[in-house]
């Protein structure tokens, strides 16, 4: 390995962060300033330099599998031969657990497929109605957080959090979930974290095993840590001081999944002795994006030192639309005008704060005839899995080497199924004990995967979706009071994140940002963001006057909508949650608009996810169904919770409450 070409190209700063002896070492990094060379580029400098630093005894953390393959490419074009360990947290944790568990003679750990069906089985058992979707929800963050169930009630209210569970239902929930899982002989990804740093105190042994093995620890995305993760990787560490930890407190936007910016704010507290280097060049975006951006924060009272070195671009726009249709086709004319001078489709991007957005510009858009994405870039890792879903359906080692042959007869060399059936191979000769699917986990033959090239399509994302990517111009959407910030948004921890999630919005784009607010959304009344105030203001001076805003007359309200609304209240009331938490507002007009037939219509229309659309949509299309229905003096209309009005999401009372 060449140790000086690892220097080349980079500026002072990220030389130091790259060369500076000792830690633990905090490197705190600007968007666009470099962040994965710089850790790239030190993990390999030190394996180079330092006689004491091997590649094996290298730990690498990441929050993404994409991440961790990153990292992995990465290394080997700087020359370094031996491959390191990277890996998500859960990944991780896994592989240990998996490991200890081979060692000692017990079983194999499983990961459970479906954890809402084992929670629904949990939720039945006790004595109370609660929203499984929810609940699970608040499981999640309490276990991330390390808050104990009995002092949930008081934590949640303490983050902002609306939920009507108390400490006692949620306790009672998560225990009978935890049975059921023990009663199926399965665990879920919270339960690898936690039973790492269960065994790392009880298990010496092993623990000293583990530490032994992981010596030299980086932490990538630092700001996303929640107390949990924070646990594990101390667990590993046990005071020692080889720790280098990357990350960006002004991204820090998982708040609502328990992450804790604290531990990246407080690092000096946190580690005493700690060397901070700050990245502070943006390599990525214009000084117009940066100063744009840089007003997002200082309106919520955040700071931004970034510096630009790229040359000047464009102005940063901020366009206004009579009403979200007007927005929708505006910005596909832009996204068009962008591509006529000369740009490819896969430049551009549109970001919104919600998926109902998404979906609404992306009929938009493929109106117009422009080709779009809705799942951002897609890659390897879908044809991976069908692959190794594949191979592991067969039973037994015969029928395993019986689609190993088929699959080399085919004669596609590098292609990924051959690639999964060489792996297979390998598996067989080894006879590990194990599934394929473990060994896969352990072994992780697959890191050298290369991304092949996207389609040719405009992205369509969210802005939480869009951390860690750019384009060469992105379009930020829907910037309005009570989309962004997002009403959900109730402290002021909650509205400092999501300013910081507009400002990893806007700092995706590398050369022209696009702001838009539309006047008027789904027949209400909006106001820009006070979030671009700054944006605007800046641009005053070269954007054209509006036209006026004719005067529309005041519209009724859309009776189907309002029996939506109905139907959502009283399952909120039966399920004891907020009503925005079964759906919101913009989705309930959206499904009395279109007024869909199918569970897939509804989760198209209000960004459910399947789990979600599988409990929610049939209730939300029996809702439709009655609100269509001619008036009939012998249907009944007082919707109760248990009479045929009503249609809850939690759990159907017991019959004594009926």
């Amino acid at each position: 390995m060449d140790v000086d070409a690892l220097l080349i190209g980079l500026d002072p700063d990220q030389r130091e962060a790259v060369t500076v002896v000792g830690g633990p070492l905090a490197i705190i990094a600007a968007p666009g300033s470099g962040k994965t060379t710089v850790l790239t580029r030190r993990i390999a400098h030190r394996v180079a330099i330092d006689p004491d630093v091997h590649a094996q005894h290298v730990l690498a953390l990441t929050f993404t599998a994409q991440a961790a393959s990153e990292l992995q490419r990465r290394l080997r074009r700087t020359g370094l031969r031996d491959r390191i360990e990277a890996g998500t947290f859960h990944a991780i944790a896994l592989r240990l657990l998996r490991q200890r568990a081979a060692d000692n003679g017990q079983p194999t750990l499983n990961i459970v497929n479906d954890r809402m069906r084992l929670l629904d089985e949990a939720v039945r058992a006790v004595p109370f109605a609660v929203d499984p979707f929810v609940t699970m929800g608040e499981i999640d963050w309490s276990r991330a957080r390390r808050v104990p169930y009995a002092e949930y009630a008081v934590a949640a209210k303490r983050a902002g959090r609306r939920t009507n569970l108390t400490s006692a239902q949620l306790s009672a929930v998560a225990e009978a979930y935890a049975t059921v899982k023990r009663r199926r002989g399965v665990v879920d990804f919270d339960d690898l974290l936690e039973q790492t740093v269960y065994f790392m105190r009880t298990d010496r042994l092993w623990a000293d095993g583990v530490r032994w093995r992981y010596r030299h620890l980086f932490v990538d995305e630092g700001q996303d840590l929640n107390p949990l993760q924070h646990a594990v990787l101390e667990s590993i560490r046990d005071g020692r001081p080889d720790l280098c930890i990357v990350g960006d407190p002004r991204q820090a936007i998982f708040g609502f999944n328990g992450a804790d910016p604290a531990i990246m704010n407080n690092v000096e507290d946190i580690y005493p002795g700690v060397t901070i280097v700050r990245l502070q060049r943006n390599y990525r975006c214009t000084p117009q994006i940066i100063n744009a951006a840089r007003t997002v924060l200082e309106h919520a009272d955040q700071s931004d030192d970034s510096i630009a070195v790229t040359r000047d671009g464009p102005d940063v726009r901020v366009a206004e639309f009579a009403n979200d249709d007007a927005e929708n086709a505006g910005i596909s004319r832009l996204v068009r005008d962008v591509v006529a001078s000369n740009q490819s489709w896969r430049s551009c991007a549109v970001l919104a704060r919600t998926v109902a957005q998404l979906n609404a510009v992306g009929d938009a858009l493929t109106t117009a005839g422009v080709p779009i994405n809705l799942q951002g870039r897609a890659g390897n890792e879908r044809q991976l899995g069908n692959a190794i879903r594949e191979a592991t359906g067969k039973r037994g080692a015969t029928e395993l080497g019986d689609w190993i042959e088929a699959v080399m007869a085919e004669g596609a060399p590098g292609a990924i199924r051959t690639r999964v059936a060489e792996a297979a191979d390998r598996y067989l000769a080894q006879s590990p004990g194990i599934t394929f699917r473990a060994w896969v986990e352990l072994h992780s033959p697959f890191d050298d995967l290369d991304e092949p090239e996207p389609d040719d399509a405009v992205d369509l994302l969210t802005f939480h979706a869009s951390k860690g990517r750019e384009w060469q111009r992105v379009f930020v959407i829907g910037a309005e009071y009570g989309l962004v910030p997002h009403t959900s948004a109730i402290t002021p921890a909650q509205r400092d994140e999501e300013a910081r999630l507009l400002y990893v919005a806007c700092t995706r784009a590398r050369e022209g940002l696009v702001v838009s607010w539309a006047a008027r959304r789904k027949d209400r009344l909006s106001r820009p963001s006070p979030l671009i105030a700054g944006i605007a203001e800046a641009g005053a001076a070269d954007a054209p006057a509006p036209p006026p805003m004719p005067r529309r007359p005041r519209a009724l309200p859309d009776p189907i909508f309002v029996a939506l609304v109905a139907w959502r209240s009283v399952a909120a009331r039966a399920a004891q949650v907020d009503p925005s938490t079964i759906c919101s507002d913009e989705s309930l007009r959206a499904v009395a608009q279109a007024r869909p037939t199918t569970i897939e219509g509804v989760a198209a229309l209000t960004g459910l996810g399947p789990l979600a659309a599988a409990r929610i949509a049939p209730r939300l299309l029996a809702a439709l169904s009655r609100a269509l229905e001619p008036p009939s003096e012998a249907r009944p209309t007082d919707p109760r919770p248990g009479s045929r009005a009503s249609a809850s999401v939690g759990r159907t009372p017991p019959a004594s409450s009926r």
